[in-house]
């Protein structure tokens, strides 16, 4: 994890403090699939601070057990549990964040993007910029989501990540969320993302067949509607492993028949043997989610022959060095590659839009604040179904969160009620 390569790299100024909180933040529309059902997100926040007075933030799911398998409390325990900033270990972040990794990756990535976004402010860098050409992960993929950018993220110079100039992404397409409800609701919010531009949206399946097969085919109908005939909305389908393999093999024909692009772990991640049957069977593309989280596990499935594709999470890699091996490694074995986040706040979005931009992917989630009734960070910008990225060094977004409410790193939080900074 370095903020610049090359010969002219310049070390960044060490880290002089590091504080954490938590804070809950409302949504105006409940959080439910098969595995959560929530009215709101409950968000680990990491602030560095840098010698030169440059700060950087970071934040990520507690309440996301389901898919990353670490509590509120067990971040924050993790947090705690690093030495202070006033130790001589804080001179290398990295060690840090790869002995957090080691047993709780949401932790290792607050750290990891926390001290990226801080020392990419003190170079005077967009964070997206300093990943280019960082390791084989943003390299020339043969994936369709490399193909979909026409080869951006390819930096092969080993000074590419030093340059103000590197050329500035365009927009992001993301994904718009539709989760359970009934087939009028998700027809509404369809409609609502094909008018507001989006060319992509992803429904929650993975509950009653016959009500999910009636939710499908409402978005199909209501996107087709809005679209109209001058474009296509494609529609991706999450069982989040909520299907028995002939119940998921079953609904691949009608998901084919209204057209889903590909299906999202279809069955239980901890058996690719089911999920293989599916694929071996189904008539829509099957990708992985809750069954990838690292280079070694994409082999697997792979070797499995479970998938056609993976949606990979900054969350379940822990740091964005073991992301981009796993992007690397699902190029290398043919396999799409999607970019996925955890429902979060804006923070969360801006950091998954820069490691998109900076690392290749074109076919990515990015907007996991969809729903939010409130938030603490500004930015960024989502139109035409599309995040822009600030153009501003680190992440470029401003978080309003008083460090004074936020807890040293070293110091523990027993309770999750004095773990909780506040509610907007």
């Amino acid at each position: 994890m370095t903020a610049g390569r090359g010969p002219r790299a310049v070390p960044p100024p060490p880290v002089t403090e590091a504080r954490y909180g938590v804070v809950g933040l409302p949504l105006r529309l409940r959080l439910r699939h098969t595995s959560v059902d929530t009215a709101e997100l409950t968000e680990v926040f990491l602030r560095v601070r840098l010698a030169d007075g440059h700060v950087g933030w970071a934040e990520t799911r507690g309440n996301g057990a389901y898919a990353t398998h670490h509590t509120t409390g067990g971040i924050t325990a993790a947090l705690a549990g690093l030495p202070p900033a006033t130790d001589p270990a804080w001179a290398d972040p990295a060690a840090l964040v790869a002995g957090l990794a080691t047993h709780c990756p949401p932790a290792a990535a607050l750290l990891d993007i926390a001290w990226r976004d801080a020392t990419a402010r003190a170079a005077g860098l967009p964070l997206w910029a300093t990943l280019r050409g960082s390791g084989s992960g943003s390299g020339a993929g043969t994936g369709s989501d490399h193909a979909a950018r026409g080869g951006s993220g390819s930096g092969t110079g080993s000074d590419h990540a030093t340059r103000a100039d590197s050329a500035a992404p365009g927009p992001l397409p993301t994904h718009a969320p539709i989760g359970f409800g009934t087939p009028a609701e998700a027809a509404a919010l369809a409609s609502a993302a094909a008018e507001a531009g989006f060319g992509r949206v992803k429904v929650r399946v993975g509950g009653d067949p016959a009500l999910d097969r009636a939710r499908i085919a409402a978005v199909r109908d209501a996107v087709d509607r809005a679209a109209g005939t001058s474009r296509t909305v494609a529609i991706a389908a999450d069982a989040n492993g909520g299907w028995t393999p002939d119940t998921a093999v079953a609904a691949t024909h009608w998901l084919a028949d209204h057209g889903v692009a590909w299906l999202e772990q279809p069955t239980a991640p901890g058996d690719l043997a089911a999920m293989a049957a599916v694929r071996t069977a189904a008539r829509v593309p099957v990708w992985a989610d809750e069954s990838v989280t690292d280079a070694a596990s994409v082999h697997a499935v792979a070797d499995a022959g479970a998938a056609d594709g993976v949606h990979l999470k900054l969350e379940k890699a822990g740091t964005v060095d073991a992301l981009a091996a796993a992007i690397a490694a699902a190029r290398a074995r043919g396999l799409d590659v999607g970019l996925g986040q955890m429902d979060c706040g804006r923070l969360g979005c801006a950091t998954t839009a820069h490691l998109a931009a900076g690392l290749g992917v074109a076919v990515a989630e990015l907007w996991g604040c969809a729903h939010l009734a409130h938030d603490v960070t500004e930015g960024p910008e989502l139109r035409g179904g599309a995040v822009h990225l600030p153009a501003a060094p680190g992440l470029g977004v401003r978080v309003s969160v008083d460090p004074a409410r936020l807890t040293p790193v070293g110091t523990p939080v027993h309770t999750a009620d004095r773990a909780r900074t506040f509610t907007p």
